[in-house]
């Protein structure tokens, strides 16, 4: 039986009571834990990881947008921005954001309906320094008066980037459609305008009033939902649990208990009789077709041991044979289908079954619900259901959680920290949200038994509503926040009496036993002095290698196999990337049922294309995984492309690459700049002009040249055999059996390079006429990836910048929400620092401000910067270069991005920390005045930016002489030259194959 003991005041450590029980956790966790509760009400769960290489911490509160005040939505959201900006131990609004990331560490914030969490990561050695700001954030906020208006507008920023995001508002249009005055109404985001509703009541000429009221309505709000008794604390380091608890304890004692309810939740359902049995047409912002069927759920709170929800989307969501997703797929009107509960028990809990359909789909739709509701009463007919269901269901959920591997430490903290906010026990917050305890049919069966046509609400999503479908001259209705165009209509009753039809379809039934679930979880493990840091080349042939390394430190029964199979018809033309494309979705789409299982067996696979190859992955529980690998390369061989399915396929692609230019502008803008330093870059543009021209015979002809002659890579990790790794070579080797390729006929990757000097300006509109933000991306090119040194000044350089590049251009000019600075990697072959922004200022005004930012830093920050800081920055760097990999997963992508890199540099990231030691600040000074900074670096600089603007933008740039505007992107590229590709570090890891020469490289 659980319990707590009570721990007196000592020291100057206040009281608090210990739980001394057990947590539940994974087998292989060697991690300690001490759960507590400060006598104010927090909980903490302190985690002491003696081999942590990051610490982290994430408070949570039970408390989320939900609860804003009708006349101020977006309160909470407002909240969470304003906290974090000083305290009164820590006043300075920046202190937070600059300690965590000049020592390492990340942090971030997010605001749900009913939850609010903050969490940060940072260098093990600085961890208290950390918790005890974020302590501050709650005890003693300043909410500092004079940033009001402009933390208001980072807040209106953050709504303005989602307007053209489809699930933003389809989200709160459902939101919107419940009933009147029910807190789900509310506007969580938030804008400038819901923000000072309040305080512009009878103030609406004075603008500093209405900051005023806005910002004490903030903090009565504060005092009003905020309360030490609804947060739940986690904090992973490195030091003792007795250490972590004299961290914690005395700081978050200090934050108020103000006598609230602990975990608040809404009560009373948002459907009432007009918002059940309605049809809702949504008109979207990108092209594609979608549907979601909801129902309302009942408080479930009290079945967390069941988990009533999953179970039925185990089935309503199943892509196998006899399952709803295969029937659709199989009439040529479905992409994809998912199923499951949406939402916070606490908070409105709906579940939804919903996908992508294809026009004839859309078209179909009475149908498709058809098979939705015929399912429904095939499942609610089955009860009781055959055992082996729930069995396997329940098995596999506990082998999961059995084996769990380590998660990255914030990522880990913020599951700890929000499981406070469930009514676990105790000794479950850990397990609580993973196992399956007990087997319950009535609960499943009374959810049925409410899935029901007369209580549904389905949506019916399309940019264009063809008139078949909604009508003639329909009146649509504009959302208030979003403006989404919308029908709202009660069911026709005719089809209510079709979808409550008894006739059994055929095609429809349960889920047969899973072939997959693993029976052999065994593990491989012999003690080793340290794990070893690389793989080993252990097999060379002409037309394959094998790369492997025995899982040595994580000790799960899982191993990962990646492959790649090159040949440069991949991507030699425009049509050639399509086809390409076209068949590896092909692909994955003619494996769907049969893999569905291997997913629900804890096994994945993917199928992809790049640039020099097809790349096929598997991983998960090794006791079948090469059955699952044999099951992909083999429809990789043989698949028999049909008409009807390149015709789906073909129509998705082609939507996919339209809606990719109404995408984000600052995304865009990014990939126009990379395109631009690409030798070849064939763009979605490229191949839409193709994909008219393609027949099922021009794939079936692409595929079989595809495999007549290619070059294998491979790497395979985890619990397998050196023999079984070989083995499982030799299957890759004989099912695509090909010749081999010549050496010149392996495709590389290299980068364009700008010349010095440069100041290059490409400048394009975006193709949604109502996108409201502009971007700029702003490149520096510094030189080629090859350059350890150079590598290091990059590294440090952008380090250093990145935190006050966010805090002068988003946080203090408010030029945008998306602020960001980032190190852009061309083809592993040149590098360099870009900032990205988007804005609903116009770019070239951006890139001023840009440019002005990195001279004042120079001049305010990099050369008065002391010898200590610049210490303090490095170690931080270097910190984030040596840390370690937290799961097979992580390890096996490391290992796989150098393979892809080309240079096998397995061991980069100890070369690069070294050489990052040993730069001195006079070093980095010249670095950024030679590369980055405008004044000093006329005749050296490589610079290039992408101005994407928005059509709502008027004005138009001043002409000037000073930068050299892109008038042809070909003719651009064509004039530059091209660095060196990346080749092989040679080291320990090619073992025997160390010095057969770079003519055998594959």
């Amino acid at each position: 039986m659980s319990s707590w003991k009570d721990v007196p005041a000592s020291g100057g450590l206040p009281p608090y009571r210990s739980f001394t029980g057990d947590l539940e956790k994974p087998l292989l966790d060697e991690r300690q834990y001490r759960m507590i509760e400060l006598q104010n009400g927090v909980r903490a769960v302190l985690v002491h990881d003696p081999g942590a290489d990051k610490s982290a911490a994430c408070l949570s509160v039970a408390v989320g947008h939900t609860y804003d005040p009708n006349d101020a939505q977006g309160m909470a959201h407002f909240c969470e921005h304003m906290i974090s900006k000083g305290s009164e131990p820590y006043p300075e609004e920046e202190d937070f954001v600059s300690f965590i990331t000049t020592n390492g560490g990340a942090r971030n914030a997010a605001t749900g309906p009913v939850i609010t969490y903050y969490w940060f990561s940072i260098n093990p050695s600085h961890l208290e320094g950390g918790v005890s700001r974020l302590a501050a954030f709650f005890h003693s906020p300043l909410f500092t008066e004079s940033l009001t208006a402009r933390e208001i507008n980072a807040v209106d920023s953050e709504f303005k980037r989602n307007l053209s995001n489809d699930v933003r508002r389809i989200l709160q249009l459902t939101k919107d459609q419940s009933i009147p005055d029910h807190p789900w109404r509310k506007f969580g985001t938030g804008n400038y305008v819901s923000l000072s509703a309040f305080g512009r009541k009878g103030k609406d000429d004075d603008e500093v009033m209405v900051m005023k009221e806005t910002r004490r309505r903030l903090v009565e709000w504060w005092q009003e939902q905020y309360c030490a008794s609804r947060m739940g604390l986690a904090v992973v380091g490195k030091e003792s649990l007795d250490d972590l608890t004299a961290m914690v304890v005395p700081s978050f004692s200090k934050i108020e208990n103000r006598g609230l309810e602990p975990r608040p939740a809404l009560k009373e359902p948002s459907w009432g009789p007009e918002q059940q049995g309605v049809m809702m047409f949504v008109q979207t912002v990108k092209d594609y077709h979608a549907f979601s069927v909801q129902f309302e759920l009942p408080d479930i709170r009290d079945q967390y041991d069941s988990k009533p929800t999953s179970f039925l989307a185990h089935f309503l969501g199943h892509e196998g044979r006899g399952s709803i997703c295969a029937l659709l797929k199989k009439r040529g009107w479905l992409l994809d289908l998912s199923a499951g509960d949406s939402g916070d028990p606490r908070a409105v809990h709906l579940f939804k079954i919903e996908g992508t359909l294809t026009l004839e789909g859309y078209l179909h739709y009475a149908e498709v619900l058809k098979a939705i509701f015929d399912y429904i009463a095939l499942l609610r007919q089955s009860f009781p259901l055959d055992p082996y269901h729930y069995a396997e269901v329940s098995t596999m959920a506990r082998t999961w959680f059995t084996f769990k591997e380590k998660a990255q430490p914030h990522a880990y903290a913020s599951s700890l920290a929000r499981s406070f906010v469930e009514p676990y026990p105790p000794q479950w917050l850990i397990s609580g949200a993973s196992l399956y305890r007990k087997y319950d049919e009535d609960f499943p069966r009374k959810l049925l038994d409410g899935f029901v046509p007369e209580r549904t609400r389905v949506l019916l999503m399309a940019k264009n509503h063809r008139e078949e479908v909604v009508g003639k001259d329909p009146q649509w209705a504009s959302e208030k926040w979003y403006g989404t165009q919308y029908i709202v209509r009660k069911l026709d009753y005719t089809l209510i009496k079709r979808l409550h039809g008894q006739e059994t379809n055929a095609e429809l039934f349960l889920p047969a036993p899973n072939p997959f679930i693993p029976t052999d979880l065994s593990v491989d493990k012999s003690e080793v002095a340290e794990p070893k840091k690389y793989p080993t080349l252990v097999k060379r042939t002409e037309r394959a290698q094998l790369w492997y390394k025995k899982d040595d430190q994580f000790w799960v029964p899982k191993a990962r196999v990646r492959i790649v199979i090159k040949n440069p018809l991949t991507y030699a033309t425009a049509k050639h990337a399509l086809m390409t494309r076209l068949f590896v979705d092909l692909v994955e789409d003619a494996l769907a049922e049969v893999t569905y299982d291997a997913d629900l067996a804890g096994l994945s696979y993917s199928v992809s294309n790049d640039v020099d190859g097809i790349v096929v992955s598997v991983g998960g529980y090794n006791d079948k995984l090469d059955v699952l690998l044999r099951t992909v390369l083999e429809k990789l061989r043989d698949l028999v492309v049909t008409p009807d399915r390149l015709q789906v396929i073909a129509e998705k692609i082609k939507r996919d690459y339209e809606n990719y230019y109404v995408g984000q502008p600052s995304s865009l803008s990014e990939a126009f700049g990379q395109w631009l330093i690409m030798p070849t870059l064939w763009t979605p543009a490229d191949k839409l002009t193709e994909l008219p021209r393609i027949s099922e015979s021009d794939i079936q002809r692409h595929q079989g040249d595809l495999f007549a002659k290619s070059t294998i890579e491979v790497l395979m990790t985890g619990n397998m055999t050196e023999e079984r790794s070989l083995s499982i070579l030799a299957m890759t080797e004989e099912i695509i059996s090909s010749h081999p390729l010549l050496p010149n006929e392996i495709p590389t990757s290299r980068s364009l390079v700008l010349q010095p000097g440069s100041n290059y300006v490409l400048r394009k509109v975006h193709e949604n006429p109502k996108e409201l933000n502009s971007s700029l991306s702003y490149y520096c090119q510094f030189g080629e990836s090859s350059n350890i040194r150079l590598r290091g000044l990059v590294a440090l350089v952008h380090h250093v910048i990145r935190e006050p590049c966010f805090t002068t251009l988003r946080t203090k000019e408010q030029l945008g929400y998306v602020v960001s600075a980032s190190i852009w990697s061309i083809n592993s072959s040149t590098l360099g620092i870009s900032i990205k922004i988007q804005s609903t200022r116009a770019p070239w005004f951006v890139e001023e401000r840009v440019e002005a930012f990195l001279e004042t830093f120079a001049e305010e920050r990099l050369l008065s910067m002391t010898e200590a800081e610049f210490e303090t920055h490095k170690e931080g760097l270097i910190m984030k270069k040596l840390e370690r990999a937290k799961n097979l997963s992580e390890e096996t992508t490391r290992y796989w991005t150098r393979i892809r890199a080309g240079h096998y540099d397995f061991l980069r990231h100890e070369t690069d920390a070294a050489a990052i030691r040993s730069l001195t600040l006079s070093e980095v000074v010249e670095a950024y005045n030679t590369f980055l900074r405008p004044s000093t670096g006329l005749r050296s600089r490589k610079k290039l930016s992408v101005q994407l603007i928005s059509q709502q933008v008027k004005e138009t740039p001043e002409s000037t002489t000073q930068i050299q505007i892109i008038e042809d992107e070909r003719t651009f590229k064509a004039a530059l030259g091209c660095a060196p590709a990346a080749v092989p570090v040679m080291s320990e890891a090619f073992g025997q194959y160390a010095h057969t020469g770079m003519s055998a490289k594959l």
